[in-house]
């Protein structure tokens, strides 16, 4: 792909490249990285380039004051409409054992976002409150929910700026492409091993919230846990505004660190990168990729930006750069206290 760009702003790129400014050695790695922040910058709340979160990071109207009285009363009322509810109670199914078993592996990949998959384990607490359900059924169920989702988020979007819509489904010029991508990185899904057992990859099953169990003619059935039912009363009201406040962020982690350990070290491994003093993109990459030797730099920067984006969206890592920098918020090193070294 050629791209036209101006001779002063390459000029301008390479001067900053010369003086070794952010660890970029390349105009590859600089405009790869620019590309990247740029659509953080889009699917992240505006927030100021310096400074700590708010005292109530979660406030909904944050980013979406238009001026006036009104406007914030009905940004408020948008975002509230966003809430997951608190689940009703139910017996729940088993993870694992002898039918299906997660891979065991961090969410790699176009995974960015944790909201969509805790809105789809909502809706699967609500569909299968008394049953489970064929996992073909609801994952036709869900992506249908979730395109008149997107469409909500869309208008939030379109009537108060900011961007909402990570993972869900909303272009319908490709619509097969879109589902396939929400229910592969939101949801979750199963393939059958060479010894014909059933192996689940994805968040929902990756974090012991969602389960298998044999069914009938139709496949398996899926349901939610007992584990995935306590985090959904524990995140009770969590809206898609970003970061989510820290009793959500703590209950999310905690699920993390007890049932979804490969998970919970990715996490882990980008605290411990950016840390105390702050890091570049390239030393977040180069940490990580002590890491994860076997990553090809694409892989690296891929699953880098993914595990930043999540952290940002729990308030561990401030929303922008400071001075070519991530930085921890007080709640990221809170975090890193708890696991270092």
């Amino acid at each position: 792909m050629r791209i036209p760009l101006p001779v002063s702003l390459i000029r301008e790129m390479d001067a900053v490249i010369l003086k070794g400014v952010g660890g970029y050695t390349t105009r590859a790695e600089f405009i790869v990285d620019a590309i990247q922040e740029r659509v953080l910058d889009l699917t992240v709340e505006q927030e100021e380039d310096s400074g700590p979160p708010p005292a109530s990071p979660a406030e909904p109207s944050r980013g979406y004051v238009a001026g006036t009285s009104g406007a914030h009363e009905v940004a408020i009322s948008g975002i509230s409409m966003t809430a997951l509810p608190r689940p009703a109670s139910g017996a729940g199914v088993s993870p694992g054992g002898e039918f299906a078993m997660p891979e065991g592996q961090a969410l790699f990949g176009l995974h960015n976002r944790d909201f969509p998959s805790l809105w789809a384990l909502s809706r699967l607490a609500d569909l299968t409150a008394t049953v489970p359900m064929p996992v073909q059924a609801y994952l036709t169920e869900v992506s249908e929910e979730a395109w008149k989702f997107g469409e909500l988020l869309l208008e939030i979007e379109r009537r108060f700026g900011g961007k909402r819509t990570a993972l869900f489904p909303t272009n319908r010029a490709k619509k097969k492409a879109a589902e396939m991508g929400f229910q592969t990185f939101a949801v979750g899904g199963y393939r059958y091993d060479d010894r014909g057992k059933v192996v689940t990859s994805g968040p929902l099953f990756e974090w012991r919230v969602a389960a298998l169990i044999p069914g009938g003619a139709e496949g398996p059935l899926i349901g939610v846990t007992p584990d995935g039912l306590s985090l959904l009363a524990a995140i009770a009201g969590l809206t898609i505004a970003e970061p989510h406040q820290a009793h959500e962020s703590a209950a999310f982690l905690d699920h993390l660190a007890l049932h979804a350990p490969a998970d919970w070290a990715g996490f882990v491994a980008v605290l411990r990168a950016v840390g105390r003093d702050g890091a570049s993109r390239q030393g977040v990459l180069d940490s990580l990729s002590r890491g994860w030797p076997e990553w090809t730099e694409s892989e690296l920067s891929t699953n880098a930006a993914g595990y930043i984006a999540r952290a940002r969206e729990w308030g561990l890592v401030e929303p922008k750069q400071v001075k070519a920098k991530y930085h921890l918020t007080p709640l990221g090193l809170d975090q890193l206290n708890g696991v270092h070294p």
